[in-house]
C-alpha cells in the first residue's frame, strides 16, 4: 500500500492545488461499497472513511477488512476518521481508551494512508498514537472542529501551533461562521499559517457562508477540501463535480 495522504505544503505565496476527499458514512459494508462504486469515476483523490457513522463500529477485524477492499477498489488514500459528537460526530458512546484501542488496530494494519485525530483527546494518547503511525509511515492529521462559531485569529492559530508542536503531519481546522467577517478571519489565519508551518494546513468554514473556502481554500493555503458524494458530512459541503470544476477553473485561470 502506498504511504501518506500525500499532500502540498505551500512554498511561499503560491497557491496550494488542493486534493478533493470525499467522506465515506455508511452503515453497513454493503452501503459502504455502493458509495466507493458510485464515487469511482468521479475526480475524486481520496476518500474519508467517516467510521462513527458504521453500526457494527465496535468490530475491529471487519473495519480492518474494509479498509482493505475500499482501498484496493479504489485505489486512493484512505483517510480513517472516528469523529466525536462534540466536533460534529455521530452519537456513539465510546470511551476514550476504545478510540485510541480502534485507531491503534487500524494503524498496526497498515490498511490506511492516514488518520484524524481530534486535539481535544488527552496528549498522551494522541502522542502515542503518533508514533505508532509514524513507525507505519501512516499521516497523522491532528484537527480542531467548532460547529458553534469561529475564535479569534489568535486561538485559530494557537490550534494550528498545537498541531505542529504534537508532531502532526497536517494540520486541519474547521469552524462554523456566522458572518463574512468570521470566513475573512478563517481566510486571513490560514494565509499565514501555511506560509509559517512546514506541515500542510487544511482549513475551512462551515455552512452557506464558508462554501467558498471550499473551493477557494487553496489560493489561501489550505491542502485538502472536501466534497460531498452520496451523502454530506458537514454543513455547506459542495458535490464532487462541482468542486472539481472551480479548481479546474481556477487552476486554467491562476497561470498554474
Amino acid at each position: 500500500m502506498g504511504k501518506g495522504l500525500q499532500l502540498h505544503t505551500r512554498n511561499g505565496d503560491e497557491t496550494v492545488h488542493p486534493k478533493i476527499c470525499v467522506p465515506l458514512m455508511g452503515k453497513n459494508r454493503e452501503a459502504l461499497q455502493d458509495e466507493w462504486k458510485q464515487l469511482n469515476e468521479k475526480p475524486v483523490d481520496l476518500f474519508e472513511w467517516r467510521v462513527d457513522y458504521f453500526e457494527n463500529i465496535r468490530d475491529v477485524d471487519l473495519i480492518v477488512d474494509i479498509a482493505k477492499e475500499m482501498h484496493q477498489e479504489t485505489k486512493r488514500p484512505l483517510l480513517f476518521t472516528k469523529r466525536s459528537e462534540e466536533e460534529g460526530g455521530q452519537a456513539v458512546s465510546f470511551k476514550e481508551n476504545e478510540v485510541v484501542q480502534l485507531y491503534e488496530s487500524v494503524i498496526e494494519s497498515n490498511a490506511v494512508h492516514g488518520v484524524d485525530i481530534e486535539l481535544r483527546q488527552p496528549e498522551k494518547n494522541t502522542l502515542h498514537l503518533i508514533d505508532q503511525a509514524r513507525n507505519q509511515e501512516i499521516d497523522v492529521i491532528l484537527s480542531y472542529h467548532n460547529f458553534t462559531e469561529t475564535p479569534s485569529a489568535q486561538q485559530l492559530e494557537e490550534k494550528i501551533c498545537e498541531a505542529v508542536e504534537l508532531g502532526a503531519d497536517v494540520a486541519k481546522i474547521a469552524v462554523m461562521p456566522q458572518s463574512k467577517t468570521d470566513v475573512i478571519t478563517l481566510l486571513q489565519v490560514t494565509e499565514k499559517m501555511s506560509r509559517t508551518i512546514s506541515i500542510p494546513l487544511i482549513s475551512m468554514a462551515m455552512g452557506t457562508n464558508g462554501i467558498m473556502t471550499r473551493l477557494a481554500g487553496g489560493v489561501f493555503g489550505s491542502a485538502l477540501t472536501f466534497a460531498s458524494g452520496a451523502q454530506s458530512s458537514a454543513p455547506g459541503q459542495v458535490p464532487v463535480e462541482d468542486v472539481e470544476q472551480v479548481l479546474r477553473i481556477l487552476r486554467k485561470n491562476m497561470g498554474s
